[in-house]
């Protein structure tokens, strides 16, 4: 019964923490997303907290060197400990690792096939693939190369893509089009931050993909749903799309993507 009763105290002990390293870290946090150095008036009213409060923490802060306050009663920005913490952190993460479970999930939710594909020496690279519940005949697996401008994986990397990455993929399969054509329809994918293919690459096969960004913007990874055109919806507003777009989205927070801010206006 002694035993019973020490588990569950330490238990309770172990839901704890430090209040005062939590608040320390939520001033870290709203320091990092301001994205330029502030005075403590302006960061206290963003923390709701008095100034002197504040102004303690960031002592402690500065101390550790997690922030710096640029002269005598300047602004404070984040320190040099804190930009280590940041690239180390951003040396672990790994694009597969990150997305392992959110493109499984993503297949349960929609029954479609879901595959992951990256920019590799010789163009779109699939690897990750997610078979759907329902058996789908395609040529596609894990180490495929997609086609640039008629997969929908592909038209991805060539709408975000720097065009000298693209250039030689883009000349070798742009047939009978125009190079006005391929803009016009690169810069829908831009707008629509979405591309969709219909039995392009595989024949009654449609797809539609989104891009995933790292923390500095670039695109990384495209996440692609096909399916047969029978079964597979592939409306810009439906269902499948909005599930590609919100773990696209997830996934690019997690490797340091600020997403835009809107307008209110």
């Amino acid at each position: 019964m002694r035993l019973k009763e020490k588990s569950n105290e330490d238990d309770v002990k172990s839901k704890f923490g430090v209040q005062s390293v939590e608040i320390g870290l939520h001033v870290l946090e709203v320091l990092a997303q301001a994205y330029r150095p502030m005075g403590l008036r302006e960061l206290a009213a963003l923390l709701e907290m008095p100034p002197a409060k504040v102004h303690r923490y960031l002592v402690s802060l500065i101390r550790a060197g997690m922030v710096e306050q640029s002269g005598a009663g300047g602004r404070y920005g984040l320190g040099p400990m804190a930009v280590t913490l940041g690239l180390s952190a951003l040396k672990q993460l790994d694009i597969m690792r990150i997305s392992e479970t959110a493109i499984a999930e993503l297949r349960d939710r929609i029954d479609h096939i879901v595959l992951l594909a990256i920019w590799g020496d010789v163009g779109p690279t699939v690897i990750r693939w997610e078979d759907s519940h329902r058996p789908v005949a395609v040529n596609v697996r894990i180490g495929s190369i997609l086609q640039t401008l008629d997969s929908a994986t592909g038209l991805i990397f060539a709408a975000y893509l720097p065009r000298h990455v693209t250039a030689t993929r883009i000349a070798e399969e742009i047939g009978a089009r125009t190079p006005e054509e391929v803009e016009k329809l690169l810069a829908e994918v831009r707008d629509r931050g979405m591309s969709r293919v219909r039995g392009h690459q595989l024949a009654s096969i449609n797809a539609l993909s989104v891009p995933v960004f790292d923390h500095t913007g670039k695109v990384v990874a495209a996440i692609t749903a096909l399916g047969p055109e029978r079964t597979i919806n592939v409306d810009w507003n439906g269902n499948i799309a909005k599930e590609l777009r919100i773990v696209a989205q997830q996934i690019s927070l997690r490797l340091g993507w600020a997403a835009p801010k809107t307008s209110n206006k």
